[in-house]
């Protein structure tokens, strides 16, 4: 067994490129000699390893990149230009292009995945590297206390696939009140037996189009090991508390607990649309280039109000600008989306006027800006429960590796809906969501690290959980009422974006955090939660122990220091019709005053879809792919 394990530490080394001190390797030679076979077999094993690794990473997965021929030859014109190719405009750009006489232009500001990204379990790893757009926001009173600097941190993917290539891959469409209150604010065609329609035509496929078209690849993650003990406990706790279990989030989500959550995955590998959609058919068609490393920077301006191109920096080096015959989609994200339009002189007109942009229609671009926000609870074991695998054990990386299985192919994906105000009711629309039940080894002290919590909270928090395993969990508010926005620093295009996130700023919002809370604290008093002697965490803040412990107040304390970012921002580009003032995009997604230009992302959304956003993302790509091939046949 010793030999096993030591030939998978080896091939753990090779697959991550680590390298071995050639001192070490003389102290590790083995004293045993052998004949051959034995090295051969090995020798064997690590290139079964090394292939598959190359085979998970080889560059054919991803879109060729035409920046190449861009330096060399002058660009033609196009009669769609998509910025971004995330979630949402790969699945546009692939539906456009599925129409050979429409010549499709994609400018992505990163380029291919690592292979982290593909491996779900190590995704997490690409946090503040070059695959990111590392934000922060603007500091707050009411949220983030906790954080390095006391900034709420905004990442996004900055890859093909943006950030489908990095999230948690959990696809829900949300509730059918979400969508059908769109349509109650003037959004014709967003309803949601609308919705359910597109959802089932994009994971519809016709055999003899089985390489030839985009699709949506859904599946169940593989289960983690040893999670059935807490899966168990976790269900006979909130079945005390009378809630039942979910079999189907696809009809919408409801009050209830389930683990059948359908995500972007497929053999235990990471199905982003920048695979599944874009990727898939950009080798076999001669009318859809992608630019990769491609900043935007401008959209320009015919004297009647028409976009007409759109001006990028390639490789942080060149400068092109591509004419446009038809019109510009903006699938650049909820950040990403607004400060273009703004830095092309879309927006608030006071607020161009001060960082000196001129003006071509004044518009409230990017407000509105909103997301569910997380509240991580931590509670610690008074009795053992079964630990899962880790995800960077020997044996993890083994079963990944050579078979796509095992705990860096996995997910735990137990997750509650319930209404904080009404408990006992379950047919009442949930305001609340509980994500995240995840076992931390003693020692281990949970996100709190990884999510970039203050060194000295971290250390305070460890002294008082080393000795203990924990279950944390994480609260998200399907309904948040607190809004903020995204603005421009200067008028430079390269300048960072200036956010404004204002979680916490509604009362609603902070009420219903601390109903979270006390329902944790339900939990606690059930019979399943008390046969482990579980126990709520007193995280050690300074400020918030100078109040009575728990007390409204103190919660109210912690609220402003831990209520953080859960990476679901919607909303700066609110859909609406031309009557509502504070609306950017029609219900056809064109932006209200100017021709030529839409936005195709989350930032449409004028309120949030309840639960994880990527799976609504994709459809309102879907959707509006639609509406350009139906205006443009």
């Amino acid at each position: 067994m010793r030999n096993i394990c030591a030939i998978i530490i080896c091939c753990a080394l090779v697959v991550f490129g680590a390298t071995i001190n050639k001192n070490a390797a003389e102290t590790d030679k083995c004293a045993t000699e052998t004949v051959g076979v034995t090295d051969g077999l090995i020798s064997n094993l690590f290139s079964t390893i090394n292939a598959a690794k190359c085979e998970l990473s080889k560059p054919e997965l991803w879109p060729k990149d035409y920046g190449k021929v861009a330096l060399t030859t002058q660009l033609d014109a196009y009669d769609f230009v998509i910025v971004g190719a995330g979630s949402a405009g790969s699945v546009v750009a692939s539906r456009l292009s599925d129409n050979p006489k429409l010549n499709v232009l994609v400018l992505e500001a990163g380029g291919d995945p690592p292979l982290e990204a593909e491996i779900i379990g190590l995704s997490s790893t690409l946090h503040r590297t070059k695959y990111f757009w590392t934000d922060y926001a603007e500091r707050n009173q009411n949220c983030c206390q906790a954080m390095k600097d006391e900034k709420c941190y905004w990442p996004r993917g900055k890859m093909i696939g943006g950030t489908g290539e990095v999230n948690g891959n959990i696809f829900l469409l949300g509730h059918p009140n979400n969508f059908d209150r769109w349509v109650l604010s003037g959004n014709d065609g967003w309803s949601w037996q609308e919705i359910q329609k597109i959802y089932k035509r994009a994971i519809k496929q016709m055999p003899n189009q089985l390489n030839s078209q985009g699709r949506l690849i859904l599946n169940n993650f593989d289960p983690l090991e040893n999670y059935d003990e807490l899966t168990e406990m976790i269900f006979n706790a909130t079945n005390e508390l009378g809630f039942p279990q979910i079999n189907n989030t696809i009809d919408g989500i409801k009050i209830g607990y389930t683990q059948n959550i359908l995500a972007t995955v497929d053999n235990g590998l990471r199905m982003s649309t920048g695979k599944t959609y874009l990727a898939k058919v950009e080798r076999i068609r001669t009318n859809l280039h992608v630019i990769k490393n491609a900043l935007a920077t401008k959209i320009h301006f015919s004297g009647q109000g028409k976009a007409t191109a759109v001006e990028f920096i390639l490789q942080d080096t060149y400068k092109f600008r591509v004419k446009v015959n038809k019109e510009i989609i903006l699938s650049a994200g909820v950040i990403n989306t607004p400060k273009l339009l703004l830095q092309s002189g879309i927006g608030p007109h006071a607020h161009l006027q001060k960082v000196g942009v001129p003006l071509i229609k004044d518009l409230k671009v990017g407000q509105n800006l909103h997301d569910h926000g997380m509240l991580p609870l931590m509670l610690k074991f008074g009795q053992d429960i079964a630990l899962p695998i880790k995800p960077t054990d020997m044996q993890s990386i083994f079963d990944f590796f050579t078979q796509q299985k095992g705990a860096l192919a996995a997910s735990y994906t137990l997750m509650g809906f319930i209404n904080s105000k009404n408990f006992s009711s379950l047919n009442t629309e949930p305001n609340l969501h509980l994500v995240s039940h995840t076992l931390k080894a003693k020692g281990d002290p949970g996100s709190f690290s990884f999510l970039g919590i203050k060194d000295e909270l971290v250390q305070l928090f460890e002294l008082q959980t080393q000795n203990f395993t924990l279950l944390q969990i994480m609260g998200s508010l399907l309904l948040p009422k607190s809004r903020g926005s995204v603005m421009l620093r200067t008028s430079d295009p390269t300048a960072p974006p200036l956010i404004i996130n204002n979680y916490g700023n509604h009362t609603e919002d902070r009420v219903t955090l601390l109903q979270y809370v006390r329902y944790v604290q339900k939990l606690v008093e059930t019979k399943s939660f008390r046969k482990y002697d579980l126990e709520l965490v007193h995280v050690p803040i300074p400020e918030c122990d100078r109040i009575a412990y728990d007390t409204d107040e103190y919660w109210y304390c912690y609220v402003k220091y831990f209520f953080i970012s859960s990476w679901h921002g919607v909303g700066t580009c609110k859909m609406g019709p031309i009557k509502d003032t504070t609306a950017v995009v029609d219900a056809r997604l064109r932006v209200h005053g100017v021709k030529g230009i839409r936005v195709i992302d989350a930032s449409i959304m004028p309120d949030i879809s309840s639960g994880n956003t990527n799976g609504a993302t994709i459809i309102i790509a879907e959707k509006g792919a639609q509406m350009l091939q139906e205006d443009w046949s």
